[in-house]
């Protein structure tokens, strides 16, 4: 199917000079996909005149913005003084039918208000969540939330849940997901009383596949398809797992004349570029968020997970399955 693809150019820490060479390597790939950029039309007129085919410059549509939002802007402000931004209006575009997807690498609390304030939630859904594949033993599978939500409730936690079972059969295709809550421990008893509460909720519902309690050590060894969590403690363990595989990632190169072959296959498969961008899961659209520092391989993989999402048509899928869970 054809895919169109809003993509906010001036957002993340290096601009349309990364994020426009991302998208042309996209399009470059996807000869059914195209993309209107929003962002500051001579910044990215001086990218495009770098290609030099023809096919992809014609699959690119620029779209001028008065501004952008900044990485300090808050969230209340941007909603009430940036709805002219590169940012709102690719989301915009998404709201209007003119894409069927989006991608951004600005403010994530602004980019999470501003798709709340435009597009609003599936149903059931009180808050999204920000929702990224992980690599493990056993092929990549989800997590969520990573940081949207640092205080939860029991009842989001579940819609986390639920929103995590159905997009991990949809978007990875994997059948009838195994499900586990992030906890201090693995037995019965363990865990605060929003886990307790949580675990109750999941139990209940004979739709999931619900395998109980994981722990921190158990995030990469496959043992979950999809893996819950409120926003504090999942953002804390993404951060630290970034941080880990940045640290041996570096240090590859002192090794690898002695373990050239291996540590090369290493290296390829932990590098964090590779997993750069999260969907904004329960958003009534496609909205992915790529890390703000992405190279241009990382955000060209922020926008194919964009495409994927848009070509299984992710939220009109979801829509009639939340339905069924909210009975």
């Amino acid at each position: 199917m054809n895919v169109k693809i809003s993509i906010d150019a001036m957002g993340g820490d290096f601009g349309p000079s990364v994020t426009m060479e991302a998208v042309i390597r996209a399009l470059s790939h996807h000869s059914d996909v195209t993309a209107l950029v929003f962002g500051d039309r001579s910044a990215l007129q001086d990218c495009i005149d770098k290609t030099l085919s023809p096919s992809i410059v014609s699959r690119l549509e620029l779209c001028h913005c008065a501004s952008q939002v900044d990485c300090h802007d808050k969230p209340s402000f941007a909603v009430r003084s940036k709805q002219d931004s590169s940012m709102a209006l690719a989301l915009k575009s998404l709201k209007e039918g003119k894409a069927e997807a989006c991608v951004s690498a600005g403010n994530t609390g602004v980019l999470m208000a501003l798709s709340l304030f435009i597009l609003g939630t599936l149903p059931g859904i009180s808050r999204p969540a920000i929702c990224a594949e992980i690599p493990t033993d056993n092929g990549n599978k989800l997590m969520l939330d990573l940081g949207a939500n640092v205080d939860c409730s029991a009842d989001q936690l579940y819609q986390f849940a639920v929103l995590g079972s159905h997009t991990a059969n949809l978007a990875l295709e994997i059948d009838n997901p195994s499900l586990r809550l992030l906890n201090v421990g693995l037995e019965a008893g363990k865990g605060n009383n929003l886990v307790q509460a949580t675990a109750e909720m999941l139990e209940a519902d004979e739709s999931l596949n619900y395998q109980g309690f994981i722990e921190g050590d158990g995030i990469f060894q496959g043992l979950a398809d999809v893996i819950v969590c409120d926003g504090f403690s999942g953002n804390v363990a993404l951060k630290a797992s970034e941080g880990v595989a940045r640290h041996i990632y570096q240090k590859l190169p002192a090794l690898s004349a002695d373990f050239k072959g291996g540590l090369a296959e290493l290296k390829a498969s932990i590098q964090p570029s590779l997993f750069n961008g999260a969907y904004l899961l329960g958003i009534n659209g496609v909205v992915v968020k790529s890390h703000g520092g992405a190279d241009v391989q990382g955000f060209a993989n922020a926008l194919e997970r964009a495409i994927n999402a848009a070509r299984h048509q992710l939220p009109s899928a979801l829509s009639p399955l939340l339905a069924q869970n909210n009975h």
